[in-house]
């Protein structure tokens, strides 16, 4: 307390404090009863404080307590504080007492014997020891107190004579991090505000990725890439005893990251996630780093209680409460060790190239906004080990879950990879954010359109915008812009690497020459598609290459159509302001490949997939004749296609007695086919025909002299008798067939059924055939009974064929018209 600019005392409130002797050190007065009394000084400790306004000069020849003497046995600088009440003659006011501002204050019990003399007047009993103890309010100076700490490196010397080594008795207090300067401090990184460009350049300048990589990069130097929080967590790391990280090999990694042309945004990720794992640290310091008990010898008699003059809250000459184990119900030590090991982890496993993107999948991944890093999910940009998902959420790993954290390849350290495959299949309540990644270097066409997929099948709470760097000229797609006009309607565009819940997910390319991803924003609104259904169809779904074109149906009406495919020849057609397929202006590359559609940037079902030519092979492999009594011959084929074409592809059509009956038989999946001819006669081999469909593209097939005559080995004639039946008369069976079925069906109905009628020999088989019609599936062709499924709108011709396989006679049902409509 000063008065009138002169200090007049030093005030002291009550407490309590425990030396590592076992003394409980508090403020006291002395009790006016113990004077009356030949007995150590009764004391009072009910008072609020005491205001200490005089001061001596203090020697410890009483006691030679030795954390008060230096390594030459000098006794450091020492003044004993009084009140009024307690000083006497040899005191001086404290106003006396110079250089306040760097003196040290300290509570000292004095501890010392006295001996009683053994007789004393008329009492001659031994009255014994006299133990004096005294609470001394001391001050001492810098050098003083630096003494009192003294210097745990420097060992003490064994005894020349046995060898026994004595203790320092010097102050060991532990060293703690909140002692470090700025150490609570959260380090932040710097926003970066892409409205910036606009506002600097104007809304008609052009810019380039260059312009948005720059931004981050700006951002990343600001901060020397977090090397003030390496610092920090190197110095925590030492005073609890762990490894250090250097801050240069992850600065080299960033640098490199930075000259991508892709994914500079993760180098700024990455080292907004170290501070955010700083913060969590900071946040357990104070209430970590517990200890059982200080060494005895550390302050036996003695607290600091700090600078007399302090500018700072935690001072590191002041006594602290040890935080006990027994005490710290959320293991904040052993949390803050896992928080630092995971910051190592970070570092270390930072990771990104072209070649690492290109190889990426689109991943969507539940995740959360405000919570601390360790609740989030782990984003791709880490090399995935295990030491990592170890440290990522201290909580999972003490109850051997961590594999249960979320992220983007962690199924190989997971054994129930369905919390990872399918975790946006379950309730996701918690989740308000979604992680976005493995688009970037990816066409954006093809980005926006796997991205949407995923997030209408699941029904995710976020809309996608495409933004593109060159300005666009009529454009109609709802789901683009053009990035300088769509920046400063929406200037709160910031990459998160991903969208919250409700928000809209950004992605942004250069041009059509310079297609790929380089950058993603979110903004916390959707914004901005008009929800205006888009349809699109085609009378087919799989077209021969040199067909006519056909017309699309686009709704709305005046909607633009574009195909998702990289080439230019995707058989998109206008003539006239209509849209057309046309499959003759479709790229060889594409053909076999299903191609998908958009309008007015919106995808649709619409999809078509355009076929070669069947140029399709179709050999005998072998032919197994009648033996013995039986009629059955029996014709292995094999089918094949040239160019690597799929023989699955098309319908295949079979007429094996060349008498235009002709039966569906599809090759299985080695191109096999077999089928059994009855009563062959040799001197009459019909030619088998085969009617190869696909897409409305037809190839004819011609298959001859494929029935060699069996050698009959020769027999000598004897004698002939004939009978007396008439043996050459024979009756030629009649045989009839009758089809039956509806004549109009609706594609709703998904699929329809033909039902056949035949009379003859016990001996029938039957056959249907599909004259003419698009491409459909047909079950029971053998039976009398056909099914017809996957319809397509158009009309359909079917015919039903019965042959009795002993004499060969057939015969065919009328036509039956089918007409399939929408």
């Amino acid at each position: 307390m000063y008065t009138n600019k002169i200090l007049s005392s030093i005030q002291l409130s009550q407490g309590a404090a425990l030396t590592t002797d076992g003394d409980l050190l508090t403020l006291n007065n002395t009790s006016a009863v113990s004077g009356d009394l030949y007995v150590s000084d009764l004391k009072t400790i009910n008072i609020e404080s005491k205001n200490y306004t005089h001061f001596k000069v203090y020697d410890n020849f009483k006691v030679k307590y030795p954390s008060f003497y230096d390594d030459d046995k000098k006794q450091i600088e020492l003044w004993e504080l009084a009140t009024a009440q307690e000083a006497n003659s040899d005191f001086q006011p404290i106003s006396n007492l110079s250089d306040v501002e760097n003196k040290y204050l300290l509570l000292y019990l004095e501890d010392y014997e006295k001996e009683v003399k053994p007789c004393r007047g008329v009492d001659c009993d031994n009255h014994g020891i006299q133990q004096i103890r005294n609470l001394k309010v001391l001050v001492t100076t810098a050098q003083g107190i630096i003494n009192i700490l003294g210097d745990d490196s420097v060992l003490p010397l064994p005894d020349p004579i046995d060898g026994s080594i004595t203790p320092n008795r010097k102050d060991r207090i532990q060293p703690h991090p909140l002692f470090i300067e700025d150490i609570l401090r959260a380090e932040k990184q710097e926003r970066v505000i892409v409205e910036r460009l606009i506002l600097e350049k104007g809304v008609d300048a052009k810019f380039s990725s260059s312009d948005v990589k720059g931004l981050y990069s700006a951002a990343l130097e600001t901060n020397s890439y977090g090397e003030i929080v390496f610092e920090r967590i190197n110095a925590i790391s030492q005073i609890m005893g762990l490894t250090i990280v250097g801050h240069q090999g992850f600065k080299s990694a960033l640098e490199y990251c930075l000259t991508q042309t892709t994914g500079f945004q993760y180098a700024y990720d990455v080292v907004k996630d170290l501070m955010d794992t700083y913060f969590e640290i900071i946040k357990l310091l104070p209430k970590s780093f517990t200890k059982g008990f200080p060494d005895l010898n550390s302050f036996p008699k003695h607290i600091m209680l700090g600078k007399l003059v302090s500018n700072t809250q935690l001072d590191s000459f002041r006594h602290q409460f040890y935080n006990s184990p027994v005490l710290d119900d959320e293991k904040a030590t052993e949390r803050v060790k896992a928080l630092i090991n995971r910051f190592h982890q970070q570092a270390q496993n930072f990771r990104y190239s072209s070649s690492f993107e290109d190889e990426a999948q689109i991943k969507i991944t539940p995740s959360q906004k405000l919570n601390p890093l360790s609740n989030k999910a782990v984003p791709f940009y880490y090399q995935i080990t295990k030491e990592l998902l170890k440290t990522w959420n201290f909580d999972k790993t003490s109850n051997r879950s961590f594999g249960d954290n979320l992220g983007y390849a962690i199924n190989f350290f997971t054994p129930n990879t369905q919390i990872q495959d399918d975790s946006l299949h379950f309730n996701i309540d918690k989740n308000s954010f979604y992680n976005i990644e493995g688009h970037q270097g990816m066409d954006y066409q093809m980005a926006f359109e796997q991205i949407k997929k995923i997030k209408d099948e699941l029904q995710l709470g976020f809309d996608i915008m495409v933004l593109s760097l060159e300005d666009l000229v009529d454009n109609k797609d709802l789901y683009k812009a053009y990035f300088n006009e769509y920046l400063e309607k929406h200037p709160g565009l910031e990459h998160k690497r991903g969208a919250e819940r409700g928000g809209t997910f950004v992605i942004v390319y250069e041009s059509l020459e310079n297609p790929k991803v380089f950058a993603d924003f979110s903004l916390p609104y959707i914004c901005c598609t008009p929800k205006i259904e888009a349809d699109l169809s085609l009378p087919n779904t799989v077209i021969c290459a040199e067909a006519s074109r056909i017309p699309f149906k686009v709704l709305p009406l005046g909607g633009v159509v574009k195909a998702v495919v990289d080439s230019e020849l995707n058989g998109v057609e206008i003539i006239d302001g209509k849209y057309f397929f046309n499959p003759k202006l479709v790229s060889d590359d594409l053909h076999g490949q299903v191609i998908t559609f958009t309008v007015n940037g919106k995808p649709t079902n619409c999809r078509i997939k355009v076929i070669a030519e069947p140029k399709v092979k179709v050999v005998v492999d072998y032919v197994f004749y009648p033996e013995g009594n039986s009629i059955a011959t029996t014709v292995n084929f094999i089918v094949s296609a040239e160019n690597g074409q799929d023989i699955t592809d098309y319908t295949y059509s079979w007429n094996f007695w060349d008498n235009d009956s002709w039966v569906t038989l599809q090759p299985d999946s080695k191109g096999y086919v077999k089928y059994t001819l009855y009563n062959v006669v040799p001197t009459r081999i019909p030619t088998i025909k085969v009617k190869v469909n696909g897409g409305g593209c037809t190839q004819d097939i011609e298959i001859r002299d494929w029935y060699d005559v069996p050698l009959v080995p020769s027999v000598a004639i004897k004698s002939i008798r004939f009978s007396d039946v008439n043996c050459c008369q024979y009756t030629i069976p009649t045989v009839t067939a009758k089809a039956m079925g509806p004549t109009s069906v609706g594609l709703k109905d998904v699929f329809f059924k033909l039902n056949g009628e035949a009379q003859g020999p016990s001996s029938l088989i039957y056959s249907w055939a599909k004259l003419k019609g698009p491409i459909v599936t047909l079950t029971g062709v053998n039976t009398l009974d056909l099914q017809v499924d996957d319809l397509v709108v158009g009309e359909y011709e079917f015919q039903l064929t019965a042959v009795d396989v002993d004499s060969g006679a057939f015969a065919k049902s009328d036509i039956l018209f089918v007409n399939v409509y929408r």
